[in-house]
């Protein structure tokens, strides 16, 4: 028999998915661990409903849930250019939420003092120094901080000016050994015959298991059925295959805001406090989040123990950010092919600095030696288009 829920905890955390999840994994492992702490969300997470991937060239906390490592990367260009990128000493690997869902919730079932709720929530307000929950399974108060993961990022969805990464992937199982698992394909840019940055991507898990997606960082969303179609499309083009050759496993269908975080920056001051994608932690060029959610969460988590409340809670890498809106501005503009960006900056670069600049760990030498690399005008018009804009995407 389940014992009450209390209605009072040191944390709770709005959300449980992969942000919020982390966050009590991580205070679960801290000083602060034996605290209260709530986790409410509307759904369990206990099914497979998002792929994760990062790079990364040391040991990271999630590694042995990873269903694959890849030490090399194809990237093809819009010409039909094919170039074999040899990553080493990164890799990049691939989680299933599934499994990442089930080590978290294993990690923390001996944990009696975090306990879970699902629930709607409605809605945030103060009751003293204490923040307040509202849900539809009652009210819950957090004596220290509240973590929202679950607010909107500021994106307009239906704004072809705000940039997404919108996608729609299958994981599909051929009847035949056809994959090259020991390569995964970073860019398939063949697919791209208009201005938008439309590419494929697949992750070989096995001779016959592979997850194919197909991605978009543009502003215009589309119906189900043209990503379908393209991915039919492809897998016929390129693996000869027909609809009665593979079985689908798998879909997964997502959009990602592309748009860096803007006002005031947050840190342990404050009350409620933003993470995940509500937070700003997915990589405004690239829809990258998992990686940098592990490190940013940790680094919070350390700054609560040692009471470091002035800390932000993102780094200000202010020059970082002011080139990923110029990337941004130019995907709006569409003065150039997307594809031609990235054949720019991967054919004239090492794949080793690229991961690094993608990750926000190169030098400001190294960015301005990457900027060198792109096609200059449609950058420099987009970094006057937004000097005159006061610095602000559309």
């Amino acid at each position: 028999m389940n014992k009450p829920l209390q209605s009072q905890f040191a944390f709770i955390i709005a959300g449980g998915g992969m942000a919020g999840l982390s966050l009590a994994y991580y205070l679960s492992k801290s000083q602060l661990g034996d605290l209260p702490i709530l986790v409410i969300d509307q759904f369990p997470k206990n099914k497979n409903d998002k792929t994760w991937c990062f790079w990364s060239d040391q040991e990271e906390e999630f590694d042995k849930v990873a269903e694959k490592k890849w030490d090399s990367l194809w990237f093809h260009s819009q010409t039909n250019q094919s170039k074999l990128l040899n990553i080493n000493p990164f890799q990049y690997r691939k989680i299933n939420s599934v499994d990442w869902y089930k080590e978290v919730h294993s990690a923390l079932a001996n944990k009696p003092n975090i306990q879970f709720l699902e629930a709607k929530i409605q809605s945030f307000s103060y009751r003293g120094l204490d923040v307040n929950v509202s849900t539809d399974q009652g009210d819950f108060c957090a004596s220290k901080k509240v973590f929202d993961s679950v607010s909107a990022f500021t994106c307009d969805f239906d704004n072809p000016k705000h940039i997404k990464q919108h996608f729609l992937g299958w994981t599909i199982e051929s009847h035949f050994p056809i994959f090259k698992k020991e390569s995964a394909d970073l860019f398939d840019f063949r697919v791209a015959f208009g201005l938008e940055c439309e590419f494929m991507y697949v992750l070989p898990t096995s001779s016959k298991k592979a997850l194919f997606e197909y991605t978009f960082f543009s502003g215009n969303l589309r119906e189900k059925t043209y990503y379908r179609d393209k991915l039919k499309a492809y897998l016929l083009a390129y693996y000869g295959f027909g609809e009665d050759d593979y079985d689908l496993l798998e879909e997964e269908y997502g959009v990602i805001p592309m748009r860096p975080m803007e006002g005031k920056p947050q840190n342990l001051h404050d009350k409620i406090i933003k993470i995940g994608t509500a937070g700003g932690f997915v990589k405004s060029t690239t829809g990258y989040s998992f990686l940098r959610t592990q490190h940013v969460l940790k680094e919070l988590v350390v700054n609560l123990e040692t009471k470091k409340h002035k800390a932000p809670i993102l780094k200000d890498l202010r020059f970082k950010k002011w080139l990923d809106k110029v990337f941004l501005q130019v995907f709006i503009d569409q003065k150039i092919a997307g594809s031609k960006i990235f054949e720019a900056l991967f054919f004239k670069n090492s794949p080793q600095k690229m991961l690094r600049f993608l990750e926000e760990k190169t030098s400001l030498r190294e960015d301005l030696s990457l900027m060198l690399t792109v096609p200059t005008y449609p950058f420099l018009a987009a970094a006057i288009k937004l000097f005159m804009n006061g610095n602000k995407l559309p």
